[in-house]
C-alpha cells in the first residue's frame, strides 16, 4: 500500500486517540498526524502510540479549533511538512455541553460549542481538500443527541446557523446543535463534491454512542458530580441501545477510513459501523446551504480558497427533502 496521510483532531485522547491507534496498527504506511490544542500532550500521545503500535509514522501539529487563525496556521504548516499525500481528516475534537470555564466565546466571537464542534472543523476542511488525494475521506464525529429521545429535556429546532454562533453560552441544547451541524456539514460537502467527481472524496458522518469511559462530560471538577453523570450517561446509552466504549467506538471509527468497503459511500450517517437513517431534520438541504453560507462568512473563507465552484454555478436548492433519507 502506498504510503497515505490521515489527521485526527483531538488524537491525544478518547475516541480520537482510540481512532488513531486502529489506523497506525493496520499497517505502518498510514502516517498518523494528532491535531491537539496541547502540543506537549500531542507529543506524549505520539510517543505512547508509537510504542503500542510499533507504526513509527505518528506526529502531532498544533490545532486550536476556537481559533480560525490557529486553524489557518496548521494548514499552512502542514502543507510545507514531507508527509505523504493527504488521504483522509477524521474531525473528532469537540467539547460537551458544559463548553470550556471561562470561556464562553472563541477568540473569534461565536459560541464556543459552536465554534469549536463546527465552525473550526467547518474552515479545516475546506482549506485541507486542495491537499487530499482521489479516494480521500473525511469524517465528521456527530452524535445521536442530535436527534434526542423522547424522554430527553431538550429538543432540537434549527433557526438559522447566524442564531446558533450568536448565542450566549454554552448548554445541552448548543450541544445537540452542534452535532445537528456536523451532519449538515457532512451532508452539503458531499453534495459538493459530487459535482467533481473526478476528485472521488467522500465524507461521511459518525455516530459514536455513549462511551462512559472517555471523561468526555465534565460539568465541574467535583470527582462525586462527574461519577453521578457519567453513570447517568452509561444508562441512557443503555437505554436507547447506544452503550459503547472509545476503544469500540475507535475502531469502527478507524475503519471508515481504512476499510476498502467504505470507499465508494458518501453523504452517509453511520452508528458506529452500521448505515443508518440520521433525524428528518438533518436532511433539511435549506439549512444546510443556510449554514454552509454563513460558515464561509464567519470563518473567513473565501471563495477561491475553496474547491468549490460560487453558489451562482451550482445547482438549486430544495428547502427539504433528501434521497438519501430513510
Amino acid at each position: 500500500m502506498e504510503k497515505k496521510t490521515v489527521i485526527v483532531t483531538g488524537g491525544n485522547a478518547g475516541l480520537g486517540y482510540q481512532c488513531a491507534k486502529s489506523i497506525a496498527e493496520r499497517d505502518r504506511n498510514y502516517h498518523v498526524v494528532l491535531a491537539c490544542r496541547s502540543l506537549s500532550k500531542g507529543e506524549v500521545a505520539a510517543a505512547v502510540l508509537t510504542e503500542e503500535t510499533k507504526n513509527p509514522n505518528i506526529s502531532t501539529l498544533r490545532l486550536d479549533l476556537a481559533s480560525l487563525s490557529s486553524v489557518r496556521d496548521f494548514c499552512a504548516e502542514f502543507s510545507r511538512a514531507e508527509m505523504p499525500l493527504l488521504h483522509s481528516v477524521v474531525c473528532n475534537a469537540g467539547i460537551s455541553a458544559g463548553g470550556v470555564p471561562g470561556q464562553p466565546r472563541t477568540t473569534d466571537g461565536v459560541e464556543t460549542i459552536f465554534g469549536v464542534n463546527h465552525l473550526g472543523h467547518f474552515l479545516l476542511t475546506n482549506l485541507l481538500l486542495k491537499h487530499m488525494k482521489p479516494g480521500g475521506r473525511v469524517v465528521f464525529v456527530a452524535s445521536d443527541l442530535h436527534n434526542p429521545p423522547r424522554f430527553f429535556p431538550v429538543k432540537v429546532n434549527y433557526g438559522t446557523a447566524r442564531s446558533i454562533a450568536a448565542r450566549s453560552g454554552p448548554g445541552m441544547q448548543q450541544y445537540c446543535l452542534s452535532k445537528l451541524c456536523n451532519i449538515y456539514c457532512c451532508y452539503e460537502m458531499s453534495r459538493l463534491l459530487s459535482e467533481q467527481p473526478d476528485r472521488q472524496i467522500t465524507v461521511n458522518a459518525f455516530n459514536p454512542g455513549a462511551m462512559a469511559d472517555t471523561g468526555f462530560i465534565k460539568p465541574a471538577e467535583n470527582v462525586i458530580v462527574r461519577f453521578a453523570v457519567q453513570a447517568v450517561g452509561g444508562l441512557m446509552g443503555a437505554l436507547i441501545g447506544k452503550q459503547s466504549n472509545s476503544i469500540e467506538s475507535g475502531s469502527a471509527l478507524a475503519a471508515l477510513v481504512t476499510e476498502a468497503s467504505y470507499g465508494a459511500t458518501t453523504g452517509r450517517y453511520f452508528d458506529r459501523g452500521v448505515e443508518v437513517a440520521s433525524s428528518a431534520l438533518s436532511y433539511d438541504l435549506g439549512n444546510a446551504r443556510d449554514l454552509w453560507e454563513t460558515s464561509m462568512e464567519l470563518s473567513g473563507l473565501k471563495q477561491e480558497e475553496t474547491i468549490f465552484a460560487s453558489p451562482g454555478t451550482q445547482s438549486g436548492h430544495r428547502r427539504s427533502g433528501c434521497p438519501q433519507a430513510g
